[in-house]
């Protein structure tokens, strides 16, 4: 008998043992449980497919019949009218010099002819110029900052002439007449040894490119209607043209150019002529340019081929020719989320997550719309599209739970 009892005795000591090893553990399990958050932002995705790209244009290609130094006047991808100034060559290096120090000179004449010409201003917005004289002034301190000098000239002129007129605003006298009278006479000296013996202007207005990558007129514009996949794969394959020393750039005419590339029939269904699709001529993802559905012709039974036309240029443009860029399909806004949040509800399956509002957990749905390995993008459905949710749709700038467990709706966080 005395032998049952210390066994009941012991056996009843290891349950209690077990028993407070047990809510010890659920104490230090609640007491170090942890709930990653991530906040939901509002993000545009672009889906996407990859495209081979050939770039079409009309381009003149501007040549020197002379020898000399060159000096490039118009910058590159600067927008130039028919007649205006693309380049000058000059006999020797020193008339090139004395010909860039009187364009110098002619600016800070210009600039101090206005500043003369000003007498007392009035009705004028004082605030509006001071802040204007601020943001030149920052200019050139970035530039500076950044080794940037390039324009530095330009803002110094702009930032004195903007000053100047706040003088004169102010009644101070600003007398400009002997640095005139200096610049005059410093213009008139060199005028005559900086004469250029050739200038280039533009034939057609359009844009100027300092650069020729040798595919000039390989295909142009007058072939986009005629356009076969044939042609496009021998310009892709092709090699490009011996670029002559005497070419100085070239003037990329007309309103128009084109884009065109060879893709899956399959997947071009909704490609009406004039239909807005945007591409992406780089891997950031990040400045999608806007084009236009030119036309779409059967290559064979698997492949079309599809031409895009812009009217969109800029420098970065200019330069495109052989692209292996990304063809823009859909389009999609919504609320972020990490993948790894989104959880299926227990009664009816729909997709959700855990949103964490101070020590409160709550159950949001989501209406995915769009969705990769790592995240989904969610939007919450218009009121005429029928769809009904379990829950509150998730909302922007909610504290979505990431990692967690046991997680359940209502229930409070120690």
């Amino acid at each position: 008998m005395k032998s049952k009892d210390r066994l009941l005795k012991v056996l009843a000591a290891a349950a209690a043992v077990i028993i407070v090893l047990f809510f010890a553990a659920e104490i230090y399990s609640l007491a170090n449980r942890t709930y990653t958050t991530q906040t939901a932002y509002e993000q545009t995705v672009l889906e996407s497919m990859d495209a081979e790209m050939y770039i079409i244009r009309d381009e003149t290609i501007l040549n020197l019949s002379s020898t000399g130094v060159i000096v490039p006047l118009a910058e590159n991808a600067e927008r130039v009218s028919k007649g205006s100034t693309i380049a000058a060559s000059f006999p020797s290096e020193a008339s090139a010099e004395n010909y860039i120090k009187v364009q110098s000179l002619q600016k800070r004449l210009e600039a101090y002819q206005k500043i003369d010409s000003q007498l007392r201003l009035a009705n004028i917005d004082i605030n509006k110029l001071t802040n204007e004289i601020d943001a030149d002034f920052e200019s050139m301190l970035n530039a500076a900052y950044s080794n940037d000098f390039s324009t530095l000239r330009d803002d110094k002129l702009s930032f004195s002439e903007k000053l100047s007129r706040k003088q004169i605003s102010f009644g101070i006298t600003v007398d400009c007449s002997e640095k005139i009278a200096e610049l005059q006479n410093e213009i008139s000296a060199l005028s005559s040894s900086g004469t250029p013996s050739e200038i280039i202007t533009a034939e057609e207005s359009g844009y100027y490119v300092s650069k020729l990558d040798g595919f000039e007129n390989v295909l142009t514009c007058n072939d986009i209607d005629s356009l076969t996949a044939e042609m496009l794969e021998k310009a892709f394959v092709g090699k490009n043209n011996e670029v002559s020393d005497s070419s100085i750039g070239k003037i990329i005419d007309g309103y128009n150019w084109y884009v065109a590339t060879v893709i899956d029939s399959a997947k071009i269904g909704g490609f009406s002529k004039g239909k807005a699709v945007s591409l992406l001529f780089d891997d950031s993802g990040k400045n999608p340019v806007t084009t236009y559905v030119y036309s779409v012709k059967n290559v064979d039974s698997e492949k079309s081929l599809v031409i895009f036309r812009c009217n969109l240029m800029n420098e970065s443009l200019t330069s495109l020719r052989k692209v292996d860029g990304k063809i823009v399909m859909n389009e999609y806004t919504g609320l972020k989320i990490n993948r790894d949040a989104v959880r299926l509800d227990a009664e009816d399956g729909s997709a959700g997550v855990y949103i964490r509002r101070g020590n409160m957990v709550n159950f949001r749905s989501l209406n995915i719309i769009y969705s990769e390995d790592s995240f989904v993008i969610a939007a919450k459905p218009d009121e005429e599209s029928g769809i009904k949710l379990s829950h509150t749709h998730l909302k922007l700038y909610d504290e979505v739970i990431i990692s967690g467990k046991e997680l359940e709706d209502g229930m409070v966080i120690r």
